[in-house]
């Protein structure tokens, strides 16, 4: 339960709010030691209190070192397009990776309900393809790199509701609802950065990314996987 997590979430709660300050009030100066404590605080607190021989926990801790790098390109990204290139393959990286994690419940019992799975494959699907035919325009030389991004955190996201009924409900809820917040918040910047800046974009951006962070995280943390019976 995330009681077990009060320290840390407030810990948590207290970078969250200094990234979305430095992000309101454009101090990139100050942004370039705040953002790096996302994914370096969440590693080290996945690192300590997970199962760390775990396969599942060490593609999470990837992922976030993966995205890690992605926090630090990104920052980057005004001064040079490439600096947006390494952050955008960097978090490719960190999707491949929780793909895996996610697959690796899946094929612990292939034959449980697959509901939430379809039901996200098809959701995301029509979301997807819709919301590329939509930015396509506005990319020029990034269209075959988004296509790509796009796709792969569609998997991440479907990987993800195709844990369902294979670890318990709690991590299933917790995981599910970051892949979620971590499409809404990439579908965001791809829309301020390729096709119109909107008012308060770095805001939704950062806190829709840090808690998904943040859930699929505790959500590993917090994993049991079913017993096949």
């Amino acid at each position: 339960m995330l009681k077990n997590h009060k320290v840390f979430t407030l810990v948590f709660g207290i970078i969250f709010l200094l990234n979305i300050f430095t992000q309101s009030a454009l101090l990139q100066d100050l942004n370039i030691f705040i953002k790096p404590l996302i994914c370096i605080s969440l590693a080290f607190y996945l690192f300590k209190n997970a199962n760390m021989a775990a396969g599942f926990n060490r593609l999470v801790f990837v992922g976030l070192i993966f995205s890690l790098f992605g926090d630090c390109f990104l920052l980057f990204a005004g001064r040079d397009i490439y600096f947006f290139l390494y952050g955008l393959v960097s978090f490719l990286l960190a999707h491949v990776v929780y793909s895996f994690a996610f697959f690796r419940d899946f094929k612990n019992n292939p034959q449980a309900s697959k509901i939430y799975g379809h039901l996200m494959f098809f959701i995301l699907g029509v979301f997807t393809l819709s919301f590329y035919t939509f930015i396509r325009d506005y990319l020029n030389d990034f269209r075959i790199p988004v296509m790509v991004y796009m796709f792969v955190i569609s998997i991440m996201a479907i990987m993800a509701a195709y844990r369902y009924k294979r670890v318990d409900l709690f991590s299933f809820r917790l995981i599910l609802t970051g892949a979620v917040f971590f499409v809404i918040s990439d579908a965001a910047l791809a829309f301020n950065k390729f096709v119109e800046p909107y008012p308060f974009a770095g805001i939704l951006i950062m806190s829709t990314y840090m808690l998904a962070q943040y859930l699929i995280t505790i959500g590993a943390i917090e994993r049991k996987v079913e017993v096949l019976i």
